[in-house]
């Protein structure tokens, strides 16, 4: 599961996108050079219950890799803890739905599970009976 830093702006991968079948015997192919725009449902769930449409954030093409892309949400995006759905759909033209369930955790515990310092502790200092 993708875990994303609360209230903070993140960019995650999608993909990968394949065209439906046109044919019984042609291979699904790589969609290259999407827009958001193109398909019809496109949206981000947050944990309330909240459907945004994500077709104004920044999405783009992952050089040298067929149908992956990545997408920036934004700090209100991120906004509630717990879990947020990216859905990315469209019947006429993806062999499947793109669905991917994330979890927006507080800034403190990212930070200190992926974070380069170390998470602060207090200590109190242990007495030895004699």
């Amino acid at each position: 599961m993708i875990e994303l830093r609360y209230n903070t702006q993140q960019i995650i991968p999608i993909g990968v996108l394949q065209t439906k079948k046109i044919k019984l015997n042609d291979p699904n192919s790589p969609v290259v050079g999407a827009l958001l725009s193109w398909y019809y449902w496109r949206y981000i769930r947050k944990a309330n219950g909240t459907v945004l449409d994500i077709v104004s954030r920044t999405w783009a093409d992952i050089p040298s890799c067929a149908g992956c892309y990545t997408l920036t949400l934004l700090a209100t995006d991120t906004n509630m803890l717990g879990p947020l759905v990216v859905y990315i759909s469209d019947a006429i033209s993806l062999e499947s739905p793109i669905y991917i369930v994330a979890r927006v955790i507080t800034q403190n515990v990212f930070d200190a599970k992926y974070g380069s310092a170390l998470q602060q502790t207090y200590v109190e200092p242990f007495a030895q009976k004699g």
